[in-house]
């Protein structure tokens, strides 16, 4: 005897034998002429009654008795026998349906078992059956309630080509340069983080325009943050050129501490078995909550002595949502501004500056330091002391400074 023969009983050949000539008639003509209704609600059900024991006769009765039915409609009563029908005959042909363990299914799709195991966990996709209140039950016992259908092979394997960041790889493919070598690593973080590295990934297409040449390796999530690596050489780049990236990068890395990195909603950073940024339909996934969750919002900042209570600013993450307008000049130039120096970021005369001072950033290389300063109409640029490492002789550097001068005059951009 099976799980469902109490349902299946209820529609013994014969089961109308009872109803008289009138009903039957009605109930023919409810069947032919609402089946697409009928069998919209007969699927509500399942849907809503995902697991096989929730499916009983009073559940599927009580269901039934709740189908909406327009008062200008004749046969309510065969319309509900209708819909009881319908539930059975759907579940007995997903009793016919081919289902596979979990061994089998991982191994049908092609992946790790713990792959699997972890977009069950998550709780956003649920396979063909599975014991209820699941994630506080012991693991064996879990695993031998897993069983999955034809049905759940294709939402797997969008949600394994989501995980694996696969669109993105394609549609960033000329600034995503994936690490080689026996050591080479991944993007090695969770979905919901994806949107971050496209913005990333766009600013890195803009440093291109400014031939500024700078490719995505490889990203990760350590302690609950993301972190990505460029592919590039730091002795090449120039000042400018390297804070611009070090901060591209920060911002990544305290935009991460926002969003949930399974799903992509507002999250923050949670404590517990370990760290992990998630929302609060996802923070079950680190476990038990620790003492400090709530308290250290930034694990790169943490203060054992004074525990921080960092604001939204004080982390950094409202200072505008590019690093290629004119308006935040003040903010991306800062290291390279004087005291005096005040920009508000609308005025024409900005734009020029901006301009001269990418090309003068270029014209110095990597060997000096460069400060804007403001003279009595317009601005000046003070070359600081050569780096340590420079190896530029005099008539080089009065060639950089002869270059400055054309740029600063207008004469060269």
């Amino acid at each position: 005897m099976t799980d469902h023969d109490d349902v299946y009983a209820e529609f013994r050949t014969g089961f109308l034998a009872d109803r008289d000539v009138a009903w039957i008639n009605v109930f023919h003509e409810v069947q032919r002429n609402h089946k697409d209704d009928i069998d919209a609600w007969a699927q509500a059900f399942l849907d809503f009654h995902p697991v096989p024991h929730q499916r009983t006769v009073a559940a599927i009765t009580a269901w039934a008795d709740q189908l909406p039915w327009p008062d200008d409609r004749d046969g309510i009563d065969q319309a509900r026998m209708a819909v009881r029908i319908s539930i059975a005959m759907r579940m007995s042909y997903a009793s016919e349906q081919k289902t596979y363990s979990f061994l089998e299914f991982a191994k049908l799709l092609g992946v790790k078992e713990h792959s699997i195991w972890h977009i069950i966990d998550v709780g956003d996709i649920r396979p063909h059956s599975i014991i209820d209140d699941f994630q506080n039950k012991p693991l064996p016992e879990v695993v031998d309630s897993l069983r999955f259908s034809d049905s759940d092979i294709e939402t797997f394997q969008q949600e394994i080509r989501r995980r694996r960041h696969e669109d993105f790889m394609v549609e960033y493919a000329d600034v995503y340069v994936p690490d080689e070598g026996p050591a080479a690593r991944g993007l090695e973080f969770g979905p919901g983080w994806t949107g971050i590295v496209e913005q990333f990934c766009d600013q890195l297409r803009a440093f291109e325009r400014g031939h500024f040449v700078v490719a995505l390796r490889w990203g990760k999530e350590k302690f609950g943050s993301l972190r990505l690596f460029t592919r590039d050489d730091p002795s090449t780049l120039t000042t400018l050129q390297r804070y611009w990236l070090s901060r591209l990068r920060e911002r990544a890395r305290r935009q991460s501490l926002r969003i949930c990195q399974e799903c992509g909603q507002p999250g923050r950073l949670r404590l517990g078995a370990h760290a992990a940024t998630l929302c609060d339909r996802h923070k079950h996934l680190v476990g038990e909550l620790r003492s400090e969750d709530g308290v250290i919002l930034d694990p790169d900042h943490a203060d054992a002595g004074e525990p921080p209570t960092w604001t939204d600013a004080e982390l950094g993450l409202d200072q505008g949502v590019t690093i290629d307008l004119a308006k935040q000049m003040e903010i991306d130039f800062r290291p390279l501004l004087s005291p005096d120096l005040k920009l508000d970021g609308t005025d024409q005369e900005l734009n020029d500056l901006r301009k001269k001072l990418l090309a003068v950033d270029r014209a110095i290389g990597r060997h000096h330091e460069i400060k804007f300063s403001k003279r009595n109409k317009g601005y000046q640029i003070a070359i600081e002391h050569p780096r340590s490492m420079s190896t530029v002789d005099e008539i080089k550097r009065d060639a950089i400074i002869a270059e400055i001068e054309l740029i600063m005059s207008g004469e060269q951009v």
